[in-house]
């Protein structure tokens, strides 16, 4: 679910602008209506932009096609590729502007200063940070829910105790993640805020409303406030709603995770990456042990637990052996799998990019992308090989699902 695309257009309707939403992943054809003023195009969803895509490919294709819709209208960029390289997106993609920050208020931002500028020049960079126009997260309306197309939204879901993928709606409560991991892009940075619990459980309210019966909890450090979590919970056991979220391992062994399994939390997300990430150098101090206890936990507590895994980690003993897919194949845990990339926006990116690129960093896109390309090349194993038998474990999220409308 686009959350930031409907919190930015509940915040226009609010200020009096009409809007519509077209979530060209799920939707072939645009809505309906009259001929509009811009259009502000999103190159990265929240869920999405901790691992935002490097090939911008589908996104130049998705701004070519709103050009020939509505040839009258200003479009504006806004997401992490417009935020990291400003400049190249701008270029690239061919539009208008680009609006740097957080998506759902570099969005408002940049309809209202286009809306509004009369015959007053533009930057084609439009940068809210610069501005003391912002969002004060106790205000934010509940995001407008009703133009999205609820159904065609899905996840890891239950029925009862059995694991399918169905319809799923998404919550964000606190923004942020104080934890340091050089692979890690953070577009909310690393100070933790935290929404009033009324408001998240207003839009809880909303969604069961609508017919939705489970939800994913965006929070990139669920319970890392225990104070805050508890009050959610507390709210949330009242309420018909089973949900997921993710999470740190430090937090689940300091948490009594009991209370998140009696207010309907039926699965929790660890980063696990590795069972030697703690020695690859990326500032993550998690150990082989305490991702076996902190899943061992959440089982216990009849919380199925989930493990993000990434292979090649710089120097990844588990990975440079092989290892890594006898670890996982033992973990008591449903995984996914993601490939390291490097991406614009987090220290590691800073570290190695030189390094793939003639010693300069990249200035375009493509660039970027070669940076990846090359350092997987010259990994000292074959990634995408390692990936495969990795896929092939039966505990793989994508092996076995059922889908349930």
């Amino acid at each position: 679910m686009p959350l930031d695309i409907a919190t930015a257009a509940a915040v226009l309707r609010e200020r009096g602008h009409t809007v519509s939403l077209w979530d060209r992943r799920v939707e072939v054809a645009p809505p309906d209506g009259p001929a509009v003023d811009g259009l502000i195009l999103v190159t990265a969803i929240a869920d999405r932009a901790q691992c935002y895509p490097l090939d911008i490919g589908p996104i130049r294709e998705a701004a070519r096609s709103a050009k020939e819709l509505h040839p009258g209208a200003w479009i504006v960029a806004c997401g992490p590729h417009a935020t990291q390289l400003p400049e190249a997106t701008l270029r690239e993609l061919a539009v208008d502007h680009v609006s740097r920050g957080e998506v759902d208020a570099a969005a408002v931002f940049a309809a209202e200063v286009l809306l509004e500028r009369g015959n007053s020049p533009i930057p084609a960079v439009l940068d809210r940070s610069a501005s003391s126009s912002g969002f004060d997260l106790g205000e934010l309306p509940v995001p407008a829910f009703d133009l999205l197309p609820l159904q065609h939204y899905k996840a890891e879901v239950f029925d009862g105790t059995r694991l399918h993928r169905g319809p799923s709606g998404m919550i964000f409560a606190a923004r942020g993640c104080t934890y340091g991991c050089t692979f890690c892009h953070l577009p909310f940075g690393t100070r933790m805020r935290t929404r009033p619990v009324s408001r998240v459980l207003a839009e809880v309210d909303a969604l069961t409303d609508l017919g939705v019966k489970s939800a994913f909890f965006l929070d990139y450090v669920f319970g890392i406030n225990p104070r805050f979590y508890g009050e959610v919970c507390a709210g949330l056991r009242h309420r018909d709603l089973t949900w997921t979220g993710q999470t740190r391992t430090e937090i689940v062994l300091k948490t009594d995770v009991r209370e998140w399994a009696d207010a309907g939390c039926r699965g929790m997300w660890l980063g696990a990456e590795s069972p030697a990430v703690a020695v690859t150098g990326v500032n993550k101090r998690v150990t082989q042990d305490d991702v076996s206890e902190a899943l061992a936990k959440l089982e216990a507590a009849g919380i199925q637990p989930f493990a993000f895994i990434i292979i090649g980690l710089p120097g990844d003993p588990a990975c440079l052996t092989g290892s890594i897919v006898d670890w996982v194949a033992e973990l008591p845990a449903k995984f996914g799998i993601n490939q390291l990339f490097l991406r614009p926006g987090t220290t590691l990116y800073d570290e190695l990019a030189p390094r793939y690129l003639d010693g300069r960093m990249p200035t375009t896109w493509d660039e970027v992308k070669q940076v990846t390309d090359t350092y997987r090349r010259d990994y000292p194993v074959d990634l995408d090989d390692l990936e495969k038998r990795l896929l092939a474990l039966p505990n793989n999220l994508g092996n076995g699902w059922t889908t349930h409308e």
